[in-house]
């Protein structure tokens, strides 16, 4: 029962682990993924694309809220339809409409001045203003002014972004274009971080017809920017599709064949059973370099024998094959994009690509209520790590390079482990005798030297040793014994196993001593300590009364309980083993747990941060748990039965 509660006791301690790191990545300044973007976050800016920064922020669930989602339960329609208004049209276009809001803002700050009261600015004032500008509903035989927004409700939709500097460059006409440009970049940061919720909106505005054609334009490019990759065009591999007509891939193809199926003519029947003998070796190819290079036979006149293969084949093979085969050869099934100046075929062709969209993917964008209540709490920045901790599917990794974050941490973990262990291994079998023979010869010359030593390693932290190890012993100037980075020669891989690993133990040399020399300082005097305490007790004296040799009264009476201290400190020696050191794998040049720990923290890698604490704090609970178990071998007078009693 004792060990029960301890391990029950683990919950409540991790969900505070994790709450606190949570905190302090969230307070930290800077966005992680905005830092590798680049200035003003679009492609051409810097080595990433707007695309792929939304890909990853919303991989990492950053568009999420941070404890508490309420954001099904909001009403988006306003907002999006605010959105669409300006989305719906160019830079130029904007910056000209910007003027008539310019004006209102300029009668606005004259009243305010005047002592207007601001309803009355609404009337007779936004008439004044908007004087020189058509109103909004001036021309109600235009059904793209009928239901324009009311200036005032423009103002105070753009105020409400919080773009930089808004008013000064609204007063002033030289700065209009600029504005302009900044109006679209804010709402379209606007889409993009409110994308799952908004959609609802949005699609209103897209699939219903009355709706003016300025709104469903714009609604339709703030859906570009709230939902990323809409379409899967491909399977992915070994996968098996699903059944009609739940299968997304073959409902985007079959969409596709509806708009351009008459660009096709039918396959010549001299080709069809050419086609038939090659797909049946593509379905049965297990290789994929070859299975590329069969698709590499087809041509894009072959697409409407992919198409039937794909659309009624009842062969899983042959629909992946035929799945793939097709996105070769047509890049772009469907069109999701508009200009501001789209003809009014395309519009509708769009429309009913993002209507397939949303038909496919409804389940998402309008959970039940159930799982709107769930998603309170699930749904949200700390819920989504949580279940990734929980689950040990950490993610990926922040960075550029995208890297599983399991991986990243294996990889460190498998350099850092030998090292730290080897380290370990030194200290106790050096520490505990050391302060035992100090204890035993209390007083004498051997105890005064060891104990001067000690206190001169003590005084030595590991990277200042590192430091002098490199000036001293690897660069040449006084000695070059020992390697200065890494833990390998080049080619080392090439050499027998003995070769490799005495070059192995060369370079790991000077690391381990610097690992060592301070912990193993300290462990000597605490292990002197504890037998000293335990040499002074009343058993000992009796001990020896009765005759026991000094070797059996050492090491058979008083080393015994003389560890239970030196245990305590055990607890340390399996996150020490996880952790490395920072300062001395940067000095030696080692991609060690320590140095992954400090670039995570450099280049703000939030989730794999987050998974070296959440692992960091189950070893150390575990180590503490283990420790407790060591007592009881080392002295049988302790007990989980006494422990569970008492409790």
């Amino acid at each position: 029962m004792y060990l029960v509660r301890r391990l029950l006791l683990m919950i409540p301690t991790l969900f505070g682990v994790t709450l606190v790191a949570f905190v302090v990545m969230q307070t930290a300044p800077g966005d992680p993924l905005l830092m590798q973007l680049g200035p003003g976050g679009t492609a051409g800016q810097s080595t990433e694309t707007r695309e792929a920064y939304l890909i990853r922020k919303r991989d990492l669930k950053l568009d999420k809220p941070l404890v508490v989602n309420f954001n099904y339960f909001r009403d988006y329609r306003p907002r999006v339809r605010m959105a669409a208004y300006f989305m719906a049209v160019s830079k130029e276009q904007l910056a000209g409409e910007v003027a008539g809001l310019a004006r209102l803002a300029r009668g606005e700050a004259e009243g305010n001045l005047a002592g207007k009261p601001e309803t009355a600015l609404a009337g007779a004032d936004l008439q004044k203003a908007g004087a020189q500008v058509p109103a909004a509903s001036a021309d109600p035989a235009d059904p793209s002014k009928a239901a324009d927004p009311p200036l005032a409700e423009q103002l105070a939709y753009l105020r409400s972004l919080g773009i930089d500097a808004f008013e000064s460059r609204l007063a002033d006409p030289q700065q209009h274009e600029l504005l302009a440009r900044a109006i679209l970049h804010y709402v379209q940061t606007f889409c993009e971080d409110h994308g799952v919720y908004a959609v609802p909106a949005a699609m209103e505005l897209v699939r219903t017809p009355e709706v003016p054609r300025r709104l469903r334009i714009g609604a339709i490019r703030c859906l570009v920017h709230m939902v990323v990759e809409p379409f899967q065009y491909t399977y992915a591999a070994q996968a098996t599709p699903p059944a009609e007509p739940t299968d997304p891939v073959a409902a985007v193809w079959h969409r596709y064949w509806q708009l351009r199926g008459k660009e096709y003519q039918a396959v010549d029947e001299d080709r069809r059973p050419v086609l038939d003998r090659l797909f049946r070796e593509l379905a049965q190819e297990p290789s994929r370099t070859r299975q590329f290079e069969l698709l590499e036979r087809f041509n894009r006149e072959d697409v409407p024998y992919l198409i039937e293969k794909l659309l009624h084949s009842g062969r899983s093979e042959e629909k992946l094959m035929a799945a793939a085969a097709l996105k070769l050869f047509v890049a772009r099934p469907l069109e999701l994009e508009i200009p501001p100046d789209v003809s009014d075929a395309l519009l509708e062709e769009a429309a009913g690509n993002w209507l397939l969209h949303f038909q496919l993917y409804r389940s998402r964008y309008e959970p039940s209520w159930l799982g709107r209540l769930g998603a309170i709490l699930a749904d949200t920045q700390y819920g989504h790590m949580v279940w990734r901790l929980i689950t040990f599917q950490f993610g990926r990794s922040a960075v550029k390079t995208r890297e599983p974050v399991s991986q990243k941490i294996w990889s460190a973990l498998v350099v850092s482990f030998p090292l730290m262990l080897m380290a370990e291994l030194i200290i106790y079998l050096v520490a505990v005798p050391l302060g035992i023979l100090c204890a035993v010869r209390r007083g004498t010359l051997t105890d005064r030297l060891i104990t001067l030593g000690l206190f001169l390693l003590y005084s030595i932290p590991g990277f200042v040793a590192g430091m002098l190890f490199l000036i001293f012993l690897c660069y040449g100037d006084f000695l070059k014994v020992f390697p200065s980075l890494g833990l390998h020669s080049e080619g080392a891989e090439h050499w027998g196993f003995f070769a490799y690993l005495a070059d192995y133990l060369w370079h790991a040399a000077l690391p381990v001593v610097c690992l060592s020399l301070f912990s193993l300082a300290g462990l000597a005097m605490y292990s002197r300590t504890a037998m000293l305490d335990v040499l002074g007790q009343d058993y000992i004296r009796t001990a020896r009364a009765k005759g026991l040799s000094e070797g059996k009264v050492i090491f058979k009476h008083a080393l015994r309980n003389a560890l239970i201290p030196i245990l305590t400190l055990f607890a340390t020696f399996l996150p020490a083993l996880l952790g490395g050191s920072v300062l001395v794998e940067y000095l030696f040049g080692i991609p060690g747990m320590g140095r992954l720990s400090w670039e995570c923290i450099e280049q703000k890698d939030f989730p794999t941060l987050m998974a070296l604490i959440y692992i960091d704090a189950l070893v150390v609970m575990f180590s503490i748990l283990l420790t407790d178990i060591l007592y009881v071998a080392a002295d049988p007078r302790i007990s989980f039965e006494a422990q569970g009693a008492k409790s």
